[in-house]
């Protein structure tokens, strides 16, 4: 400090440009100029002499002092602290996950120990890494914080014999360190985990399992644009470039060429869609009490009636279609042993082959209200299950109709309203209210948020073609991804 501001007096310069004293500044580029860059570069700009704006800063002096002093400084200790938590939950999810390796592991025959010895180090290593740059971000945080207290002194005891200029110098850099002491700290957290495998007859690194690194699952936005201003209700990608999408108050779905911006009306209006590996587009018809085929030329048909339940999600399965099915005469959120909740798994010309509504006991109900459907490579089923009006969770079961696990978010506001997957049979979900897109094991276990509220703004709907994720929202923008799936 004693260095950069050697003394509270300061020679005012000359403009480098029109040679003349700098006696203004520029509140709009936040820089000192002259009378004449007044009258030409910044004639538009709201700028002020010197000294005016130097008796504005000198009443809110104290002010801004205390503002620094009691919130922005305090602000620092705060993300100091939570850096020194981080390391610490760092160190707990690395144990926790050590911890399941070694569970595994005792499975197995003490031949493996170079392996599992290689597996645990990898997992040690990345605690090693992450922690050293959280400690790194946190001795930058305590120098910075330093670096301010000492500016904040400064100030307190030379602003009195101060000139206009190095006041409002002074001042810009102290905004300008107040304002840069965000370090990223969220970006320090653990990001390897340990996921075990089958003990079976196959090669002995499948048995042991393997070690990946969340950071290795990534989106890269490549392209976004506007599709009217509605909630985009129904998402479907029938290729790279092309998806079936319908707004929450159209009475059509519409072609979409992410390419040209195409819009082509379909013949359906459907409540949710799904594309067979020949074309075909399955949709649920609500209104109508039906599921409906609309084939490639075009033309409309109805599969099989649903009456009287009502269809509401509707996916490609092993062997036919799942749909979710719904009664209209009982409460919606609150079921009762009149309710019918159910999963159907029909043929595709919409002979049941099983139905999925109560768990094992054949009492207990799987479901209150589900919403969509879809068929992990895995065969398992995965159900988002709405149970209130703003809040929901994911139910997984396997093909043959047992809860394997519930998926209720990582906060009590989850909203799930869609679900994908991607290859490895990990899962996506959106977050509606929370504004994220979760990313899950097969299993259900939550593995990281591929997607916060900086990128996907309320998602609603979701497709994934290859890897090629289409994300719409709550009003009528649809964001395209590319997934990288390391």
């Amino acid at each position: 400090v004693s260095s950069k501001y050697p003394c509270a007096q300061e020679h005012i310069p000359m403009c480098i440009k029109h040679d003349l004293n700098i006696d203004m500044t520029c509140e709009d580029c936040d820089e000192f100029i002259c009378s004449q860059c007044a009258k030409t570069d910044h004639k538009d700009h709201d700028w002020k002499t010197i000294p005016t704006a130097g008796s504005l800063r000198r009443r809110e002096l104290k002010k801004t002092l205390s503002k620094v002093k009691e919130n922005d400084i305090a602000e620092i200790d705060k993300k100091m602290k939570k850096a020194s938590k981080q390391k610490e939950g760092n160190k707990k999810c690395c144990d926790s996950e050590v911890s399941k390796l070694q569970k595994h592991y005792d499975a197995i025959v003490s031949k493996l120990d170079e392996i599992k010895k290689n597996l645990e180090t990898k997992l040690v290593e990345n605690l090693e890494r992450k922690n050293a740059e959280v400690s790194k971000k946190k001795l930058d945080l305590e120098k910075k914080r330093d670096h301010i207290k000492d500016l904040v002194e400064f100030l307190e005891d030379k602003h009195g014999t101060m000139s206009d200029y190095s006041l409002i110098d002074n001042l810009r850099d102290l905004t300008n360190l107040v304002s840069n002491t965000d370090s990223d700290i969220e970006r320090g957290d653990h990001s390897v985990r340990y996921r075990g495998g089958d003990i079976s007859e196959g090669s002995l690194d499948s048995i042991m399992g393997q070690t990946f690194d969340l950071d290795d699952f990534r989106v890269t936005e490549t392209d976004s644009f506007q599709y009217g201003d509605e909630c985009l209700y129904v998402f479907e990608a029938i290729k790279k470039d092309v998806c079936l999408v319908r707004a929450l108050e159209s009475e059509c779905m519409e072609l979409i060429n992410i390419g040209n911006k195409e819009v082509e009306k379909s013949n359906v209006r459907g409540d949710d869609v799904c594309v067979t590996a020949n074309g075909d587009v399955y949709a649920t018809d609500y209104d109508n009490n039906c599921v409906v085929r609309l084939s490639p030329s075009g033309s409309v048909s109805t599969v099989f009636s649903t009456a009287p339940l009502l269809p509401v999600g509707i996916c490609q399965s092993t062997g036919g279609l799942l749909a979710t099915l719904v009664d209209d005469k009982t409460k919606k959120y609150h079921p009762d042993s009149k309710s019918r909740r159910l999963v159907i798994h029909v043929t595709l010309t919409g002979d049941v082959i099983r139905e999925y509504e109560y768990q094992e006991d054949d009492q207990t109900m799987l479901f209150t209200v589900p919403w969509r459907v879809k068929q992990n490579g895995n065969t398992d089923i995965c159900v988002v299950n709405r149970t209130s009006q703003s809040t929901g969770e994911l139910v997984i079961l396997s093909s043959s109709g047992f809860l394997k696990s519930v998926y209720h978010g990582q906060n009590l506001n989850f909203n799930p309203t869609d679900v994908v997957f991607a290859s490895h049979c990990n899962i996506i979900v959106t977050d509606f209210d929370e504004s994220k897109i979760h990313l899950l094991s097969p299993d259900g276990e939550f593995m990281k948020y591929l997607l916060t509220e900086n990128e996907v703004p309320n998602p609603y709907s979701m497709s994934l073609y290859q890897s090629t994720l289409w994300v719409g929202d709550y009003q009528g923008l649809i964001k395209v991804f590319q997934f990288n799936n390391a």
